[in-house]
């Protein structure tokens, strides 16, 4: 299906490996909640029976999370689904995608036959969009490249013949504020794809949501199939946004371990951090051997990062981290010192 980029967590690649750390995923380090597992196991009898079509429930419980007017949700079979689903109500329009970013936006454009333009992530500012529609991840991956919700404000005032499409899924890894839920019902041309799958470490239950005006909202809902999202991820959902103060992360204390591995492998002759505000962050290497450092990595120390190369503008100069605990993150540090450049 077209170029494929890849994606971050390939476990599934190394099944006679015993991992001892996976910085690969940029999914929360610690695990989904317990108090969400056992919820979940009381509910496993719900696959006898179809879920809501349309998963109407949750939606009522997003808007009012994050005070919204009715009508302006649509649940998703993780965020991807919602990329293919924006872009196939564009079917073989234009879209502008800022790279180096998430492949799919290119995967689901190309799927839909949508003209593509790319710039820059760190850009856009200078940009001139002219097309249907535009992918920002925000802040973005793999760099943590962050537009304030001012920049994005102001490319929504710029370009109104232009739907921005925001990939908020990394929102709350980042220690900065810059969501663009404020925008929504100030603007009729902006999209927030959102994530649950990341933040509470579900990704095999696939859940995401669309964000955005009812009359976007309503002509999105004519392009989803019924049914697109399971019963026990629709209950992972109820159960977060129930309880969703009290599972929330501790993303200081990731902070923090965060800086400190930046800091350590900073030292280490032959890497360079690229600053960032997230909990990932991109490692430029001084010789281009970004896939002999994975393997060496995988089959030396038991240990999963990124191959950054395959993002398009990248190159084989570039891993991606995502900080763990700081005994897995020590673990990647005294790994690093020994690889021979």
């Amino acid at each position: 299906m077209g170029i494929d980029y890849g994606h971050g967590d390939d476990l599934h690649h190394y099944k006679q490996i015993t991992f001892k750390a996976n910085f690969s995923s940029n999914v929360w380090y610690k695990g989904a909640p317990e108090s969400l597992l056992t919820y979940l196991t009381s509910k496993i009898l719900s696959i006898e029976n179809y879920p809501a079509p349309n998963s109407e429930n949750i939606t009522q419980l997003i808007e009012k999370h994050h005070n919204l007017k009715a009508q302006s949700t649509i649940i998703t079979n993780g965020a991807t689904e919602a990329f293919y689903l924006v872009t196939n109500s564009f079917h073989s329009k234009s879209a502008t995608i800022c790279t180096p970013s998430f492949s799919e936006y290119e995967l689901a454009s190309k799927v839909n036959k949508l003209t593509m333009k790319f710039v820059d992530r760190k850009s856009i500012l200078s940009h001139s969009f002219d097309t249907e529609i535009a992918f920002i991840c925000n802040p973005n991956n793999p760099d943590g490249f962050e537009s304030t919700t001012e920049e994005i404000e102001k490319l929504l005032q710029q370009f109104p013949g232009t739907l921005f499409i925001i990939d908020e899924a990394y929102i709350e890894f980042t220690n900065t504020s810059i969501s663009c839920i404020s925008l929504i019902e100030k603007y009729a041309n902006i999209i927030l794809i959102k994530s649950l799958t990341k933040l509470f470490c579900i990704p095999g239950l696939r859940l995401g949501y669309i964000l955005s005006n009812p009359t976007i909202i309503k002509n999105l809902a004519n392009h989803k199939m019924p049914w697109n999202v399971n019963s026990m991820a629709l209950h992972a959902a109820t159960f977060i946004f129930n309880n969703y103060n009290t599972l929330y992360p501790d993303f200081e204390t990731c902070f923090k371990n965060t800086l400190h591995l930046q800091q350590e492998i900073d030292k280490i002759s032959g890497f360079s951090i690229i600053p960032t505000n997230t909990t990932y962050f991109l490692i430029q290497l001084n010789k281009p051997v970004s896939k002999e450092l994975k393997s060496y990595l995988v089959n030396e120390h038991q240990l999963l990062i990124r191959d950054a190369s395959n993002f398009r503008n990248l190159d084989n100069h570039y891993i991606r981290i995502a900080s763990q605990t700081p005994e897995k993150n020590q673990l990647l540090i005294n790994a690093l010192k020994q690889w021979n450049f």
